[in-house]
């Protein structure tokens, strides 16, 4: 059942420590929309006016390059907040979001968190101490992805989607991934080969089972591999 906007915020890791009229501060500044699939949530170089938690939905989030070729960031899903340099600096949206699913967003103006936090000194300093920590723990992901070998890159990735998307039930982690391996080899500095060809040995070793956009996987298994 799809949450209330009020129980997906307290999902949402920066607000992890607001108490319950804390959180309840933040959602009232919370406005809900509905977008269609392929509709644009926001481009690469505009203003950046607000940040978009989803309720339902797959969004992507992709740079376009000087020859005008597609290079996807990530694929964010029901309970994900993006941009994810969120509220705290003045920059234009760094890449452009569009629905690859119907969904629904909550979107929350920065001007308008800006005030609250100015107002609520309490918010300010939790939501700051969570950012700090996720800044730590992206840069010792980055860190052990530069270490990693082709295979190695493909089960972290598969693991991203499935620890940020996954629904996880007796039979595996359901997973709704609409992309390509030419996608997924952008993402992670690899060839759609390569990607291709170890995505076929995880499908072999039982790791994976599914075929096109929808993927059952097997995180115990996984964690073999790894």
């Amino acid at each position: 059942m799809e949450k209330s906007g009020l129980e997906l915020l307290q999902e949402i890791i920066l607000f992890k420590d607001l108490t319950d009229e804390e959180l309840r501060k933040v959602h009232n500044l919370a406005s809900e929309h509905k977008v269609a699939k392929g509709e644009f949530v926001f481009m690469e170089g505009e203003e950046r006016e607000a940040v978009y938690f989803i309720r339902r939905g797959l969004i992507k989030v992709f740079k376009v390059d000087e020859e005008g070729r597609e290079h996807i960031v990530n694929v964010l899903g029901a309970g994900q907040m993006f941009p994810h340099i969120g509220f705290f600096q003045d920059t234009p949206y760094p890449g452009t979001a569009q629905a690859i699913q119907p969904g629904t967003l909550l979107s929350i103006r920065c001007n308008q968190f800006d005030v609250l936090l100015v107002e609520s000194p309490e918010i300010t300093r939790k939501v700051m101490r969570v950012m700090g920590n996720r800044i730590l723990q992206l840069q010792a992901k980055l860190q052990e992805l530069a270490l990693f070998d082709s295979r190695e890159r493909v089960v972290a990735l598969i693991r991203h989607f499935a620890d940020e998307q996954g629904q996880r039930k007796p039979d595996g982690t359901h997973l709704v991934l609409p992309i390509t391996h030419g996608e997924m080899a952008q993402m992670i500095g690899m060839t759609r080969e390569s990607v291709n060809r170890i995505w076929n040995q995880l499908r072999r070793d039982g790791v994976l089972e599914g075929d096109k956009d929808t993927w059952v996987v097997h995180l115990d298994r996984l964690g073999r591999e790894a």
